[in-house]
Parts: structure tokens; C-alpha cells; sequence
């Protein structure tokens, strides 16, 4: 008879999920906000969301990692998994690739404070649209990878 999961591993799992989950929708939030071009109040909120989407990716990243230790298998383990290696590679992709948003709505911000009648570039704005694009497709393609992992994919095994 197998060992039953611990209530931790469970716990950490279910985190995880929320996590992902929260990270997912704020950056909808951020896509469906940038559909047009944002007055002063929009670059604020969208400041404030991105800022939660980074925390929701941090909190996916540390539950990430409290899961994997939780699992008791040996780094070796996690390091021979292809598909393992490909999840940690998208994860940062889609963190580099966040960091132009962000570097965005800073200067927005900051131009808003300064100028009373703000409105960010149409080309700003598209780039900014763009990236998040790209950061949920990266997600999507990170999801498929993470349920292939979790159904054993990705493992190097050797042919006779």
C-alpha cells in the first residue's frame, strides 16, 4: 500500500494552484486594462495590479519550491527531467518579459504625477499589450508543460 500524501504536501499544492490561479488573473486584469490608453487613475491601478501579479508569481515560485522539497526526491532528480528544466526556463521567461510592463507603468506613473493632461503613447501602450501576450501564452505553454510533468513526461530513460 503507498504512503498517503502528507497534509503539508497537499497544502503546498493547493497554494500553488491559488497562486497560479491569482497570477493568471491579474494579469488578464493588467491585458483587459490596457485596452485602451489609460487616464492617470488607470496607470495607477495598473501599477497596483502588476505589483500584485509579481507577489502572485513569487508566491507560485516559493509554493513551486516548498512542493519539490516536500517531494523528498534529489535535486539530480528534478535537474534530469527535460520537461522540468523547460518549466523553470518559461517561469523566467515569462518574469524577464514582465519586467518591461512594469518598467512601463513606473514611468507612467511618474509622468502622470508630473503632467495634468497624461496619456501614454499608442505605441507604448501596444508594446505593453504585446508582452502580456506573450507572458499568457508563455503561461499557457507553462500549464501544459507542468501537466505533463506531473503525469511522469520529461524523464531520461535509457534504451537497451
Amino acid at each position: 500500500m503507498p504512503a498517503s500524501p502528507s497534509v503539508a504536501a497537499a497544502l503546498f499544492a493547493w497554494l500553488h494552484l491559488v497562486a497560479v490561479g491569482v497570477a493568471v488573473g491579474l494579469l488578464l486584469s493588467e491585458y483587459w486594462l490596457c485596452r485602451r490608453l489609460p487616464d492617470r487613475v488607470q496607470v495607477r491601478l495598473l501599477g497596483t495590479v502588476d505589483l500584485g501579479y509579481f507577489l502572485a508569481l513569487i508566491g507560485s515560485l516559493a509554493t513551486g519550491l516548498a512542493r519539490v522539497r516536500l517531494e523528498g526526491q534529489e535535486s539530480a532528480y528534478y535537474l534530469a527531467n527535460r520537461l522540468f528544466c523547460l518549466k523553470i526556463a518559461l517561469f523566467i521567461a515569462v518574469g524577464l518579459i514582465a519586467l518591461f510592463p512594469t518598467r512601463q507603468y513606473i514611468r507612467w506613473n511618474r509622468e502622470a504625477r508630473m503632467a495634468p493632461a497624461f496619456a501614454p503613447l499608442t505605441q507604448e501602450l501596444e508594446r505593453v499589450r504585446g508582452s502580456i501576450a506573450l507572458q499568457m501564452g508563455l503561461m499557457l505553454l507553462l500549464s501544459l508543460v507542468s501537466v505533463l510533468l506531473a503525469r511522469g513526461y520529461g524523464l531520461q530513460t535509457a534504451h537497451p
